[in-house]
């Protein structure tokens, strides 16, 4: 089940993360297991977490090469250290709609977004040309695991930041 799209906005947010650059087909494999690892990270520097996981495409480029981040919003910005880098999710109005399905439908979900803010004349942030990104926020929260919601799927926000 997805919600109707709409145009929401969002507060800066500090926040930890592990970057990857993989395929798309690697990140159920790759990405998930980091989380942890996150989250480990900020309690040892002292941080506190102050939302959900959220995976952000950050760029994606011809041949299916990929940027994301693997993060967990915190309390403040700490100082990079190693794999983890800090930072703050950029403020501002986000295309948004909420899936609750099995982890596999996200990136339709994800299509059905991005078709509805381009057909509603929006510009995504960062440099967007054709399917090639750079620089953008397009973010995958997840809010409920797979069994904590009624419908038995995970709950995940799905936001792009728009200009």
């Amino acid at each position: 089940m997805l919600t109707e799209p709409m145009i929401v906005e969002k507060a800066f947010q500090p926040f930890a993360a592990i970057l990857l650059k993989l395929r798309q087909p690697e990140i159920s494999e790759q990405a998930p297991p980091l989380i942890d690892d996150v989250i480990k990270w900020v309690k040892e520097k002292g941080g506190e977490l102050t939302g959900a996981p959220f995976f952000n495409y950050v760029s994606f480029f011809p041949g299916g090469i990929m940027e994301m981040q693997v993060g967990m919003p915190t309390d403040r910005v700490l100082p990079p250290e190693g794999r983890f880098a800090t930072g703050t999710l950029p403020g501002g109005k986000y295309a948004s709609i909420t899936a609750t399905v099995p982890y596999h439908e996200l990136h339709d979900a994800n299509m059905k977004l991005d078709e509805w803010a381009r057909a509603q004349g929006h510009d995504f942030d960062g440099t967007v040309q054709g399917d090639s990104f750079v620089g953008a926020t397009r973010l995958e929260i997840y809010h409920k695991d797979p069994g904590e919601d009624p419908s038995g799927h995970p709950v995940t926000e799905i936001a792009f930041r728009i200009k």
